[in-house]
C-alpha cells in the first residue's frame, strides 16, 4: 500500500494533528474528530462508527492523533531512545492496551455481529510519510493506550516502566478496535504535543 490508497483520515481536532494530516495525506478526505468523538462511550454510536462502518472492508484509514512523549517511563538502568526532535511525526507501528473499558463495551445491538476483532496487522506505518514537511520520527513506534495522556494513573505509569514504551495517547486505541471491528487498517501517526512534561 502507500500513502495514496489512503482515501479518509480521522483527524483529531487540534492543529498541528490537523497540519500533520494535511501534509501526509493531500489528496484523501480529512474528518476533525474532538477527543469525545475518538473515544466513544457506547458501541456503535458516535461519528467514529458512523465514519469507519461507511468504509470498504480492507482499506487503508489514516488517522493522526495527539500522543505524549514519557521519558519517565524509563525502567531502572534503562536508557530513554532518543526523543523525537520538535515538529516530528510518529508513524504508529502497534499498541498496548492499558485502558479498563473499550468502544466495544456495553449494550450491544442486536443487528451487528458479536466478537471482538483481532488486532494483528492493523498498523501499516509504511504507509506515513511526510512530503517536504516535518520528519517522521523511526519506522513506527509503540503506543500505550491509556485513560488520560497528561495524567496517568499510577498502573499505567508502572506498566509503562515495565514494558518500557515511551508513547502515550488517549484517543488511538478505540480507533484502532473500531478500525479492525470493520475489516479496515491504519496508517497512524502520533504528533507530540508541546506539553509533554505532564506530572503523572
Amino acid at each position: 500500500m502507500s500513502g495514496a490508497a489512503v482515501a479518509l483520515v480521522l483527524t483529531a481536532a487540534e492543529p498541528a494533528a490537523r497540519r500533520a494530516g494535511e501534509e501526509l495525506f493531500p489528496a484523501a478526505e480529512h474528518c476533525l474528530l474532538a477527543r469525545h468523538d475518538l473515544r466513544p462511550v457506547a458501541p456503535f454510536e458516535g461519528r467514529l462508527f458512523a465514519l469507519l462502518s461507511q468504509q470498504p472492508a480492507g482499506s487503508c484509514v489514516g488517522l493522526v492523533v495527539p500522543v505524549v512523549w514519557r521519558e519517565d517511563a524509563a525502567c531502572g538502568g534503562c536508557a530513554a531512545p532518543v526523543k523525537p526532535s520538535p515538529g516530528s511525526l510518529l508513524a504508529i507501528a502497534d499498541h498496548v492496551n492499558l485502558e479498563l473499558r473499550g468502544p466495544l463495551t456495553g449494550h450491544w445491538p442486536a443487528d451487528e455481529p458479536r466478537g471482538f476483532p483481532p488486532l494483528t496487522g492493523i498498523y501499516q506505518p509504511a504507509d506515513v510519510r511526510a512530503r517536504g514537511g516535518a520528519r517522521v520520527y523511526s519506522c513506527g513506534v509503540v503506543v500505550a493506550g491509556v485513560a488520560d495522556a497528561g495524567r496517568l494513573t499510577p498502573f499505567e505509569a508502572g506498566a509503562l516502566r515495565e514494558a518500557g514504551v515511551f508513547v502515550v495517547s488517549d484517543s488511538l486505541v478505540p480507533s484502532a478496535i473500531v478500525a479492525a471491528y470493520y475489516g479496515l487498517t491504519l496508517a497512524a501517526c502520533g504528533v507530540p504535543r508541546a506539553d509533554d512534561n505532564d506530572e503523572e
